[in-house]
């Protein structure tokens, strides 16, 4: 069953503290307010290979050709997430990182980033698009999903764990930056 969005519910950070959180499709005058959710995250960062940045460019084909999502807290960004529809002719399909054929490259949705706001970590926004992202890709007819993690950032693997997403390779991506690639089965 497919979510509608927009929606908002309540989250509890790990201070017991509810915040209202509303999910929305997000558009290409969402660019400037993702850019810079971007900047910030990258700034909060203590290793900065845990992240791989994204242009400018790359984020306005995201925002055109890809499914992303939008969270926000009394109006201001808390989070963004990417998924790659399962499209055999994507360039930026996972699939391809295994050299899949067409037919599985058509049927496999990636996972593509997700960054959530340091003020706004703990609340569990993460999960949820991975949730959302879920539901839509199996909603396209996706028979799996792919997403790349780098191996010192435990709380997005858990977050994948816990959807029963499993690492099948490590490898180095992004220029060079040590990766997880997990998968899951739909």
């Amino acid at each position: 069953m497919m979510i509608e969005l927009p929606f908002t519910q309540e989250l509890m950070n790990g201070q017991g503290e509810p915040k209202m959180v509303s999910f929305r499709r997000a558009v290409p005058g969402d660019i400037d307010a993702v850019m810079k959710l971007q900047d910030e995250i990258m700034e909060a960062l203590p290793d900065k290979d845990l992240y791989a940045p994204f242009t400018r460019e790359e984020t306005a084909v995201q925002l055109e050709e890809d499914i992303c999502f939008i969270a926000e807290v009394d109006g201001e960004l808390a989070g963004f997430s990417v998924l790659v529809p399962n499209d055999a002719d994507n360039p930026r399909n996972y699939g391809k990182l295994f050299n899949y054929d067409r037919e599985q490259l058509a049927g496999t949705a990636s996972f593509d980033l997700t960054m959530v706001a340091p003020k706004f970590r703990g609340l569990g926004i993460q999960r949820d698009f991975n949730k959302l992202r879920t539901g839509v890709a199996l909603s396209m007819g996706a028979k799996e999903g792919l997403t790349t993690i780098s191996p010192d950032n435990p709380y997005s693997y858990r977050n994948f764990l816990v959807l029963n997403f499993d690492i099948v390779d490590e490898r180095e991506l992004y220029g060079g930056k040590r990766r997880y690639i997990l998968r899951k089965v739909f």
